[in-house]
């Protein structure tokens, strides 16, 4: 008996981070409060959390020599079952936050902002899926690295 209890409660704490949505709870340092209902995460491409976060949908490429300079940022804004924002934006950079990008995602209120409030202050998203249970609208950001572009060749 002591065995099944035992089992139980760790099958329970490794299953229970997976049903708490793709938001992480408590303090986190990527997160850019606002206010109350407002905020969004800010996070690298380089740290893994975005995919930890099950945002692997998410079109970033990093600036390249190969690509001339250009990459692409995304911002991903999860929807509830009523067309409402359901939880914090995630905006993933690649070389640095852009301050348009930003402001726009200020705008945002959790539980409030609907869908068609999204698209009128982002546009059409690229890329829409699902992520555990919440729809999950893409949007992707060129950036442009001019240090790519010409790289210098002395070293």
């Amino acid at each position: 008996m002591r065995r099944l209890i035992i089992w139980t409660a760790l099958l329970a704490l490794t299953a229970a981070p997976s049903f708490g949505g793709f938001i992480p709870r408590g303090s986190d340092p990527d997160f850019v409060a606002l206010g109350k209902y407002r905020g969004y995460f800010m996070v690298s491409s380089d740290s893994g959390k975005w995919w930890r976060w099950g945002l692997a949908r998410a079109p970033v490429e990093e600036p390249k020599v190969f690509t001339h300079g250009y990459g692409d940022d995304a911002i991903a804004i999860p929807f509830d079952k009523n067309g409402r924002v359901a939880f914090a934006p995630v905006y993933i950079y690649t070389i640095r936050p852009e301050n348009e990008q930003r402001r726009r995602l200020q705008a945002l209120f959790q539980g409030v902002t609907s869908q068609a409030d999204v698209r009128q202050i982002f546009g059409r998203p690229t890329i829409q899926g699902n992520v555990r249970g919440y729809q999950v609208w893409y949007y992707e950001i060129q950036v442009y690295n001019p240090f790519e572009e010409f790289p210098d060749i002395r070293g």
